[in-house]
């Protein structure tokens, strides 16, 4: 006989960059039985990559209003000691002219000093104090984490667990069974985060062999997570898989840079910029070399200029221009390379496009329906509070 728990759970698996294509018997059985059998929707989603995700959910506003988007941003006054330090060692040693060099430098340089050049370690070091980072990137360390956390533990004494990177990338399925045998809480939820596919999709492509055999295995440890939780809890279990976004393989390239040097227009000279996997931000002083530079993107096809309308669209009407005072995003396959984060190889899995294409969907999977109505994922925060009443 199966003695049921009177605790009541809540897990909300957060799954990095699982395309819903995904979702079949012949690769994901169990996880597409489940949301075919339970509750399935996709949400509208956030423009961007993971870290604007991440902020709009926990913080239930847009980028707008919370104002979080990339995790770096345009102010050389609070750009961090370890890019002033590079900047001024790019005065003496031409490290910009080789970027392969310049990668290895500062991929040295953060082994030893601080974290934040894993996330900007090809910017040029002439414009590397120009840029300023986040004082946080994983999501249990983003501020409406800590916000939400403390609204639970305060207004009704419910802890929130989170599971995940940076302390847990593998065995999250042990991780979270054994914090929950080992809790006295009468509820809980917990948080687990596993970013791996994301990973194989950038390196490998998001249908490549190592992503299927990864999405394969995971839905056998899905499987047996709700099992044992179900045999556990019964019905006091409220159990969600999400996912953030999906992947597309890379179709094309481009070098925007390059491209805006044919038209006489020079980096750190006539702009700064900022050249992600998929987006590019720039800032620009002179109002003619703007005007040129917003006729070049407009004729470039591969992508488009986020205009007034889509950033109202967006969400991402700022009131500052941290985040570009021009904002160009390729079409979905496409790719910036070399940029500030790929100065060897391009990644073979994007994402990072505008929220209505298909490949930067969100959905949600739960084992009962919400309590309320669900559109972006900014509501998962009202629809996580909804489950204390």
């Amino acid at each position: 006989m199966v003695v049921i728990n009177m605790k009541n759970l809540v897990v909300f698996l957060y799954i990095d960059a699982l395309n819903s294509s995904f979702l079949k018997t012949e690769i994901m059985p169990f996880l597409s039985n489940f949301a075919a059998e339970h509750y399935y929707q996709t949400l509208e989603n956030a423009f961007g990559y993971s870290f604007a995700i991440q902020s709009c959910m926990l913080s239930g506003k847009h980028p707008e209003e919370n104002n979080h988007w990339l995790p770096y941003f345009y102010a050389p006054q609070k750009s961090p000691m370890i890019f002033r330090t590079l900047n001024k060692i790019g005065k003496v040693v031409p490290f910009d002219k080789f970027p392969i060099l310049r990668h290895l430098t500062v991929g040295r340089a953060r082994s030893f000093v601080l974290e934040e050049g894993v996330r900007v370690n090809n910017v040029p070091f002439s414009l590397i104090d120009k840029i300023a980072l986040f004082p946080y990137y994983y999501m249990c360390e983003l501020p409406f984490f800590h916000e939400l956390r403390e609204s639970l533990e305060k207004k009704w004494q419910i802890p929130l667990t989170y599971i995940g990177p940076p302390d847990v990338r593998k065995h999250f399925h042990g991780s979270l069974l054994k914090h929950v045998q080992s809790s006295n809480n009468e509820k809980e939820f917990v948080i687990v985060y596993n970013d791996t596919l994301d990973g194989l999709g950038h390196k490998f492509g998001p249908y490549s062999t190592e992503c299927v055999q990864y999405a394969k295995s995971l839905d056998g440890v899905l499987l047996r997570t709700y099992q044992k939780l179900k045999k556990t809890f019964g019905k006091n279990l409220t159990f969600f898989v999400f996912s953030d976004h999906g992947q597309c393989e890379q179709v094309f390239s481009f070098d925007i840079l390059a491209e805006l040097s044919r038209f006489g227009l020079k980096l750190g000279v006539d702009y700064l910029c900022f050249v992600d996997a998929t987006l590019a931000l720039f800032w620009v002083q002179n109002p003619a070399t703007k005007r040129k530079i917003l006729d070049v993107l407009s004729s470039i096809k591969l992508g488009k200029v986020i205009d007034s309308f889509y950033r109202e669209h967006c969400h991402i009407r700022f009131t500052d221009n941290r985040f570009g005072e021009i904002i160009f995003v390729l079409k979905p396959g496409g790719t910036f390379f070399p940029n500030f984060f790929s100065p060897i190889s391009a990644m073979k899995g994007l994402h990072g496009y505008l929220p209505d294409e298909e490949v930067q969907k969100s959905f949600l999977v739960s084992n009962e329906k919400p309590p309320l109505l669900l559109s972006h994922v900014k509501d998962i925060k009202e629809l996580l509070l909804s489950l204390v009443h």
